[in-house]
This record gives C-alpha cells, structure tokens and sequence, in this order.
C-alpha cells in the first residue's frame, strides 16, 4: 500500500513538472541581454553594451575621439515595471565629451530599461534589441532619456508616422496650463508622451488609423503599452493600459482581434492576415484598469516589419 502510494506521488510530481516545464514554454522564455548593445544618438556619443556574468561595457569618445571603455558590475531589480541596473560605480562625467569637450555631468549609477529583441532586425540576418534607457530622477532633477535604440521616433511637424480619425485626446489641466495626450505621441519615443483617450470611463470604443507607407512591408504592430514615466513609474499601473484590440485593413475591411500583453516592454501584434499593406484601424475592446485614473494610455505604436518578443 506504502509503495503504490510512493509511486504514485512519484507519478504526480513528474507531471506536475512536466506541467511546469510545458508551461514555461507557453509562457514564454525570457532573453538573455548579453552581447547586445544600446547607444545614444545620433550622433553616437557611447554604447552600453551587457557581458555575461552580470557585467556591463561603457564605451565613449574622449573630445580627442579615442575610445575610451570601462566595464562595471551591475545588481537588477524592479522598480514598479521597470529593470532598474544599479552599478557597482558612478558613470563616467566626460559621456559626452566627443559632443562637448568641457561636458561634465553627475549621472549616477543607475538606469532603467525597457527593451525587445527584435528578430532579424533592419533586415538583417540575426536578432538585435530594441529599446529606451532611461536615468531615474536623482539629485533633486527629473528623469531624462539616456539612450534609444529604435526604429523611427519623434513628433513634430513631420512626423515618421502619421495618425487620423483619432476620437478623443485627453486635455488635463496642470499648473503651468493645458496640457494634451495627442495621436502623435505615439510615434514620439521620449518618456511622459503617451497617447490618452479623453472619454469618460476606460475607453472602451475608442479608435484612431495608422497610416500606412507607400510599397512598404509592415506585417506587424510594434507598440509600448500603458504611461511610461522614469520619474513617476507607478503611473503605468495607476493608468489603464489595453488588454484587447480590435485591428482593421481599412481597405480591405478584414478584421482580427487581439489581446495585448500587460507589459510596458516593447511588443508586436502580427497583423499578416491583412492580404495586403494598407491603412490600419485600431479600436480598444478591453483594458487593464489602472488602480487609480480611469484614463488609458498607449506610449507607442507603429506599423513595423518584424517581430519583437517583450524583455520580461
């Protein structure tokens, strides 16, 4: 009796393993970091590039441009969503020196992360990352930007991407007067530029088209969920975030529903059921409710050419 019982815990444990490992699998696997590099630009003043046993390469231009590496020790650890990289040393104060020579800036010792691998990037014939580093706010200063390692970004009067039939926008009213979420911060890579939808409740029902290129190859959408603040991270989970999507070929009319992972890492939505490239309609079917502004946030969204698995 002794024995049947031993075998058959035995029986129990091995397919609960083998539940777990099936499920890692489903899951999803994590990617590792090292080898990969992220650099500011352009024009490129350094690189940061991950080593293995939790090391990290700085490399930057002396204002004689000779490269100049040091290597430092880093600790993980999250802070809300965000990786935060704390290193065993204070960065170097001459970053930008190849920029300007008399640069000297305290940085500190600390960068947050929100990175993808991108498969067969810029089509090429292997994986690169994708990403925005960011340096927390120390010293009294807000957050900044740090690095970017991106496709396309940036607002302004000629935006890469172009946005239309948007429904709403939040306009919110601050202290130094109205500020506006609007469409095109979704092509806009810096911190704190989301797009907001300006309805009362979650948004359900709100949509707006990305415009295609002329003779591109996009079969995915590539995307940031949710408010994305180094200076304040938990606005990502005090905002709503989109869980489902309904995308549209305004063209051809077909449509396909997705869900969107809960992540502020750079993720893609495959949409090659489109029979071909054209303009793409987004409407919000569901959210992730935020634990305190009933407002949903998208920080990105592009119409891209591969896919990227999110950094988890």
């Amino acid at each position: 009796m002794f024995l049947k019982r031993k075998i058959g815990l035995l029986k129990k444990s091995s397919l609960l393993c083998l539940f777990l490992i099936m499920g890692s699998f489903a899951i999803g696997q994590n990617f590792d970091l090292t080898g990969f590099s992220y650099g500011d630009g352009p024009p490129l003043a350094y690189f940061i590039e991950f080593q293995k046993g939790n090391k990290v390469e700085i490399s930057w231009y002396n204002a004689k441009e000779e490269e100049i590496k040091k290597i430092y020790t880093y600790k993980k650890k999250y802070v809300g969503r965000f990786p935060l990289f704390e290193l065993d040393a204070d960065m170097p104060e001459d970053l930008y020196s190849n920029l300007d020579p008399k640069s000297k800036e305290y940085l500190g010792n600390k960068f947050m992360l929100l990175t993808g691998l991108a498969k067969k990037a810029w089509r090429e014939d292997k994986d690169a990352v994708i990403g925005l580093g960011m340096l927390p706010a120390l010293k009294g200063k807000n957050a900044s930007d740090f690095f970017t390692r991106f496709p396309t970004g940036g607002t302004g009067e000629t935006p890469y991407f172009y946005y239309e039939n948007v429904s709403s926008h939040l306009v919110e009213e601050t202290k130094t007067g109205k500020r506006e979420y609007k469409i095109d911060n979704l092509c806009d890579m810096n911190q704190d530029t989301p797009w907001v939808e300006g309805v009362d409740g979650w948004g359900i029902g709100e949509s707006f088209v990305i415009k295609t290129w002329d003779n591109s190859d996009d079969k995915y959408i590539l995307l940031m969920n949710g408010y994305i603040s180094a200076s304040n991270p938990k606005l990502y989970d005090e905002n709503g975030r989109i869980k489902k999507i309904l995308v549209e070929g305004v063209k051809s009319g077909r449509k396909k529903e997705f869900t969107v992972k809960d992540t502020p890492h750079p993720q893609t939505i495959d949409i090659s059921f489109l029979p071909e490239q054209e303009d793409v309609k987004i409407t919000i079917l569901d959210v992730y409710k935020g634990t305190k502004y009933e407002d949903t946030a998208i920080h990105f969204m592009i119409l891209w050419r591969t896919e990227v698995i999110p950094y988890e």
